[in-house]
């Protein structure tokens, strides 16, 4: 009996988070599903199922990660073949029996702002976030630990390539998006989402530098600030990586995950046609 690890990438928009929940569509639900039907598994027990994180709804994915054991050897696009085009295995690696995908070397979050901001004043803010804090102010929960490191960040300004001006020309009239990816080994639940609305209130002027820094630096009995989350769908689990552990990604599925992402573009290119429609339509009645 093999033990594998792989790399799922999906589209959140039409899920209610990744773990299972009665009665709803999560990303964990179908994969178990499909995985049952196969043959891959059969009691979660017995096949040590195991997860690396628990997205929210509406929160995207190029690299969460599930492990199981099974007597079939893992075919990665038998898998995609059966499975819904808002979720592919994108890459597989062999684990030891004990692997647990949960406790990873790195994890890597993309968060999108669409908002005319000041990429220096989002650096100031990065540069105090970097490093070990006591991040309780930036949980919903209230857990033993609340002390995280956070190892990396990076502001990235994106221009709008060729390919989007020529199949989406009214992109040019949008704002460019700012990538902000964050690298770490672990975070809490909604912490990046909190921590996008401090980069935000910082770059309008709603919070100076010294605010953000009495945020990570709470004293024992202050009552935990109330930071508003960013919205889900903005936010992509990008990466999780692990000690001596290399995946490998799988060409044709990372190509057919591709295409349905570019046919999901066309799709809303459709529908933003038609509003803008009825919009001018509005306008030329009034």
């Amino acid at each position: 009996m093999k033990r594998t690890a792989l790399k799922i990438g999906y589209i959140g928009t039409n899920f209610h988070g990744f773990q299972r929940q009665p009665d709803v569509r999560t990303v964990e639900e179908e994969l178990i599903y499909h995985l049952r039907k196969l043959g891959y598994i059969d009691d979660l027990k017995k096949s040590r199922f195991r997860i690396a994180g628990r997205t929210d709804a509406g929160v995207h994915s190029l690299g969460n990660v599930i492990s199981f054991q099974s007597d079939k050897e893992v075919q990665v696009n038998e898998i995609n073949n059966s499975l819904p085009d808002d979720i592919q295995i994108l890459a597989k690696a062999p684990v030891r029996y004990a692997f647990k995908p949960r406790y990873a070397q790195m994890r890597q979050y993309r968060y999108l702002l669409f908002q005319d901001l000041d990429i220096d004043k989002l650096n100031k803010v990065a540069e105090i976030f970097k490093g070990t804090h006591n991040f309780t102010n930036f949980t919903k929960r209230f857990q033993k630990t609340t002390t995280r490191t956070i190892d990396d960040i990076k502001i990235t300004k994106v221009e709008l390539g060729d390919y989007h001006k020529r199949e989406f020309p009214n992109l040019h009239e949008t704002i460019a998006p700012i990538f902000v990816d964050i690298y770490g080994e672990s975070f809490l639940w909604n912490m990046v989402r909190k921590m996008m609305r401090v980069f935000v209130d910082v770059s309008l002027d709603k919070m100076s530098l010294d605010e953000v820094c009495e945020l990570l630096n709470p004293s024992e009995n202050s009552p935990r600030a109330n930071i508003k989350v960013m919205e889900a769908e903005y936010l992509i689990l990008m990466d999780i990586e692990y000690d001596g552990i290399k995946f490998k990604y799988d060409e044709y599925a990372c190509r057919r995950f591709k295409r349905d992402l570019v046919d999901s573009l066309d799709n809303l290119q459709k529908r933003y046609a038609i509003r803008e429609s009825m919009i001018k339509s509005l306008d030329d009645l009034i």
